[in-house]
């Protein structure tokens, strides 16, 4: 497994697992974890999850970006995966199909 902040094997396991639950609790402190913010996301009438989310992908990218900036991380070492549209669309439909029956 490659990681392009150069940790290696258990290392970047580690750093894994580690920024994995980070990220999972300030979703959780987000509300994301409570079925009335999804179910009122699915009604339009609560958008918090969407703006958490949105917020965290910006926060992430902004942090890539000045990981690059200060040399800290190769950009290069990052994959792009290709896009197959129709498998992302079926299991876009089956996820929320899943979180709108959680949800209710």
């Amino acid at each position: 497994m490659s990681w392009p902040l150069g940790l290696e094997g258990a290392g970047g396991l580690v750093a894994g697992l580690l920024l994995g639950v980070a990220f999972g609790f300030i979703l959780e402190r987000g509300g994301l974890g409570d079925p009335k913010k999804l179910t009122g996301l699915f009604y339009l009438q609560d958008f918090t999850m969407l703006k958490v989310m949105f917020t965290a992908i910006a926060l992430a990218a902004a942090g890539i970006g000045v990981l690059a900036l200060l040399g800290v991380m190769d950009l290069s070492q990052i994959a792009v995966q290709p896009t197959y549209l129709w498998p992302q669309i079926v299991g876009g439909l089956v996820l929320g199909a899943g979180f709108a029956l959680g949800g209710y």
